[in-house]
């Protein structure tokens, strides 16, 4: 079959300052262009050049001659662009004079011919016949595009028209394109998002492209007051840009914060565009779509600009697809989703990585064979991005597998998640990058330039962001997503043209950061404290300990190690040190000063042994308040309209029936998880349940603190004796109890299981108690976080899981990930019965 490329249509082609080619133009153009090319015959032509009209005519008379076009990057340096040269090997290679000399460097001792943009279109004959419209065969090829090398070199993605045209036809029968749309030019065409979103896409329907002079904000906003238009396409950090820009004066006003407040809560994008017009009226005042791609955009900048009227869409794809996997409908939006499946398009998920089949999908890598049978199996691209399906059909991407970082213990780190969970810990924060070096988790954070001075230099800045992010993070996370050790800096991290994250670049910033940093040491104390608490400090982590390391940044010392020096203090010191000491004396010179000073010399050691046995036994042992009647006629209440408001299903409940004490352990799904996981629950196993949560700014009050306390809350405040809490729940399972611990430790952010903790592990070792794992499906959908209300008549599932034991030479890692497992393998086997 063949597909039409480019056509006759009354009307502009490609507008800008001081340029009108209509199609006519861009026909005649292309058919030079292809005269010129014909001569040799050739089989692929490369364009290393800016963004311009003639790009545009190049490409269209490569694809009249039957030429495969190759685009190159402008901005690749001689080696760079030596590489796809040697790889690609075209017979004809046009530049413009921006790139003429890079371009004659890189193509030394080749075989290669050369044009010139600005010198191919000095004298175009009028139009002709021959050349009303371009078409190609499907199974030609089109393009030879080499991916951007984020991970490694970069390889030749072969893409034939009929893929092209899979994305083509798709997006047109989505009306996303339509005749005449008018689309802006700002990525570089070497892309293969620009190159088929704003260049072949808008030209095939019958549209016009839009070139400013340049990408800055003035030559944009300049160009769109005079040429407004209906699309346009950028990178992540262009939204975040201009997020940034606009909330920061959204913010200065009480005013516009209250109708940003109301625009949000309404949802309706006809209001948000007319109470926030002004804005609009800066970009045209006609754009219909804002596309976003090349990487994830931010959650929180997606709602906030989709407040703002701003219909932002976001696609997911990879260059061998050409470039679009799935993306949204129109009307059918999920934030933080790509959208579904391009029809005709298949998506498998095989050991959670993204697999793809379809009429859309590459041939394989150029002259790299090798690649291409490890890329596509049995038909099937595997694309190293790793997601899931949602149960309504809706693709999530969670990180890309070659960026994930293995850990010694083997655990895998996803730093693209942790990197946006750091970077909204704090406004000062630009960017972050995470990376395994020298065998620890770090992070390289951007800040302003501005903050640092505000801060009184890099030093006191480095500490603002320790205390104000990477702390906060540090503890509402896993143990071993922890980050250890940070670097400031006020320079872009290494980036594509497109905005990905260069992470084979990331250990070499680090190392350039380092070496600008003077380096002083203060000489070890010599008191017997501070010996004694090394050597326990040593005993709770595996990096070598000093001074002047932040025990909980730097050595990585998390709330169950502390607990474990706080009862060494007080047995072998014979002081008490609170949570909030370890926040005032950080390190551990300064912290056994203190320990030092309030020592009491006469104290008789008891042990020097400190276990989690010793803790949990030592006396007196605690006392628990009585549950209160309002304890059980809350969960009744709760329980009554959770049934009016969903549809409950309840499995396995053989396994709840022991009058034994009991640890009840579910994954955290919603604010309602509690009455979800006792909704089977007797009124005697009711006012035998306790549960453990950590302290929120709700439960600070009085009043309220009072009820959760005489409700059979036991409240962990991680701020302020964390061992006392564990010793509650120990104290209640001593007594017969049940404990309900969500091992997560807090609400899931894309209803996926996340690492268990091991609080409830210790307390199944110690206390010699069954856990019985608890699956809970349905409860995200239902009420997702940062949504106003629950989601009525969503289908709830929980399923109590057959009881299970730690083993006597179990550790509490091994118990807990063990419970895990089973937890999680019930959650998928939940999702795929409802499918």
């Amino acid at each position: 079959m063949k597909i039409r490329l480019l056509k006759h249509f009354d009307r502009t082609a490609l507008a800008g300052d001081g340029f009108d080619y209509s199609y006519a133009d861009a026909l005649a153009r292309s058919d030079a262009a292809f005269e010129k090319f014909a001569k040799s015959s050739p089989e692929r032509v490369a364009i290393f050049a800016e963004n311009s009209p003639e790009w545009v005519f190049a490409l269209y008379g490569a694809w009249k001659a039957g030429a495969a076009a190759i685009p190159i990057d402008a901005k690749s340096s001689a080696e760079e662009a030596a590489f796809i040269l040697s790889d690609a090997a075209p017979q004809i290679l046009c530049c413009d004079r921006s790139t003429l000399e890079t371009a004659r460097k890189a193509a030394e001792g080749l075989a290669v011919e050369f044009f010139v943009l600005e010198d191919m279109f000095a004298d175009i004959p009028a139009v002709g016949r021959d050349c009303a419209e371009i078409r190609r065969e499907g199974a030609d090829l089109a393009f030879i595009v080499y991916t951007s090398g984020t991970t490694g070199s970069p390889k030749g993605v072969m893409l034939t028209f009929a893929n092209m045209y899979a994305n083509m036809k798709a997006v047109e029968e989505a009306k996303y394109y339509f005749d005449g749309i008018r689309v802006l030019i700002m990525l570089p065409f070497h892309h293969i998002l620009p190159l088929m979103g704003t260049l072949v896409m808008p030209l095939y329907v019958g549209g016009q492209m839009v070139f400013p002079k340049s990408i800055s904000p003035a030559d944009i906003s300049g160009i769109l007051q005079k040429r407004p238009v209906d699309m346009v396409i950028s990178v992540p950090r262009f939204y975040e840009l201009l997020h940034t820009n606009i909330m920061a004066k959204i913010n200065r006003s009480a005013v516009l914060k209250a109708l940003f407040s109301l625009a949000r809560a309404l949802g309706s994008r006809k209001f948000s565009l007319a109470l926030f017009s002004s804005i609009h009226k800066r970009f045209g005042g006609e754009i219909k779509f804002w596309i976003s791609g090349g990487a994830a955009l931010d959650r929180k900048v997606w709602a906030d600009l989709d407040a703002l009227g701003f219909a932002l869409r976001e696609g997911y794809g990879m260059t061998e697809c050409a470039p679009i996997i799935a993306f949204p409908r129109i009307g059918r939006i999920k934030i933080g989703s790509p959208g579904e499946p391009l029809p005709g398009v298949q998506i498998r998920i095989a050991d959670g990585e993204i697999a793809v089949r379809g009429e859309n999908v590459t041939q394989g890598y150029y002259n790299r064979p090798e690649e291409t049978k490890a890329a596509i199996r049995n038909g099937w691209l595997f694309t190293g991005d790793l997601g899931y399906v949602d149960d309504e059909g809706f693709l999530f991407i969670t990180g890309r597998r070659k960026e994930i970082i293995v850990l010694p213990n083997g655990k895998n780190i996803n730093p693209a998640e942790m990197e946006a969970q750091i970077a909204a810990q704090s406004p000062e924060i630009l960017e972050v990058g995470v990376l395994m070096h020298e065998n620890i988790l770090q992070a390289i954070v951007r800040v302003r330039p501005e903050f640092v001075a505000e801060s009184g230099g890099e030093e006191a800045a480095e500490a603002a962001i320790r205390d104000t992010a990477i702390l906060p993070y540090n503890r509402s996370t896993a143990t071993y997503r922890r980050i250890i050790r940070i670097a400031l800096t006020t320079g872009e991290l290494p980036r594509t043209r497109v905005g990905k994250l260069k992470r084979h670049h990331l250990s070499a910033y680090l190392e350039d950061i380092s070496r600008r940093k003077p380096e002083t040491r203060l000489p070890e104390p010599d008191s017997r404290t501070y010996a004694e608490l090394k050597d326990v400090l040593s005993g709770q982590i595996s990096l070598p300990v000093s001074p002047d390391a932040h025990m909980e940044m730097d050595l990585g010392l998390d709330s169950l190690g502390k607990i474990s020096i706080q009862c060494y203090v007080r047995e072998n010191c014979g002081a008490e040190v609170s949570e909030r000491d370890f926040e005032k004396y950080p390190t551990l010179r300064k912290f056994s000063e203190f320990v030092e000073k309030n020592r009491n010399s006469s104290f008789e050691p008891q042990t020097k042994n400190v276990t989690w046995s010793n803790i949990i036994n030592a006396l007196p042992l605690p006392k628990l308040k009585k549950p209160h009647f309002f304890h059980f006629a809350t969960i009744s209440a709760f329980r009554a309209a959770l049934k009016l408001a969903y549809r409950l299903r309840y499995r396995g409940l053989e396994n709840i029936e022991s009058s034994e004490p009991l640890i009840i352990a579910p994954n955290h799904q919603s604010y309602l998880d509690g009455a979800f996981a006792v909704g089977p629950f007797s009124k005697t196993q009711i006012y035998k349940t306790y549960f453990f949560a950590k302290l929120r700014s709700i439960i600070k009050k009085g009043f309220i603190r009072k009820f959760a306390e005489r409700s059979n809350v036991v409240i962990m405040d991680i701020n302020d004796n964390v061992s006392e809490s564990i010793r509650k729940l120990a104290q209640a399972l001593r007594e017969g109890d049940r404990v309900v611990i969500f091992p997560e430790g807090t609400r899931t952010k894309d209803g996926r299981i996340s690492e268990f903790r091991h609080t409830f592990a210790i307390l199944a070792k110690e206390m010699g108690v069954k856990v019985v794992p608890v699956a809970i499906r349905g409860a995200y959908e239902a009420l997702k976080p940062g949504a106003t209300f629950p989601k009525p008549g969503a289908e709830i599932c929980v399923s109590y899981l057959p009881p299970m034991s730690a083993g006597e030479n179990e550790s509490y890692e091994d118990f807990s990930r063990r419970v895990r497992e089973r937890v999680e393998g019930e959650w998928e086997a939940m999702g795929d019965a409802r499918r």
